[in-house]
């Protein structure tokens, strides 16, 4: 049924039972699992000092995410592959889901972080508004 899914993780406690149901999916169905993990930048630190190597932290944070996500699955013979990219988590998942051909989204949810997010809507729901591939939301 589904030949390419993406999950879009953050590190955060949903990602371990994202991996489980790409698990699942993956042993049921034969798929390639793409891994994806957004991040943002502190963009206003850019004019201090050492901000290169506060990037450069975070760039080594999000491939170890997406690292230890694509380890799991493989050590239980998935075909994975992953990505870290920076953007808002929305618009790379969708991107990414397109560039990939996938045929579903494995997505976290959680409660709304603060006011901004309880009126523009979590990722998930972003994600749920803007596209028409099948997404499973995992609480």
């Amino acid at each position: 049924m589904f030949n390419k899914i993406v999950c879009a993780i953050d590190g955060a406690a949903t990602t371990d039972r994202i991996l489980l149901y790409a698990m699942h999916f993956g042993k049921k169905e034969g798929v390639v699992i793409h891994i994806v993990h957004a991040y943002d930048l502190p963009e206003q630190y850019t004019t201090q000092d050492g901000y290169e190597e506060l990037v450069n932290a975070y760039r080594t944070v999000a491939q170890h995410v997406v690292q230890d996500a694509r380890e799991f699955l493989e050590d239980v013979g998935l075909q994975v592959t992953g990505e870290a990219i920076i953007g808002p988590a929305a618009e790379v998942v969708l991107e990414e889901a397109d560039r990939v051909g996938a045929d579903l989204i494995l997505v976290g949810h959680r409660n709304p972080k603060d006011v901004a997010e309880m009126f523009l809507g979590s990722v998930s729901q972003q994600i749920l508004n803007q596209t028409r591939i099948p997404v499973l939301v995992i609480p």
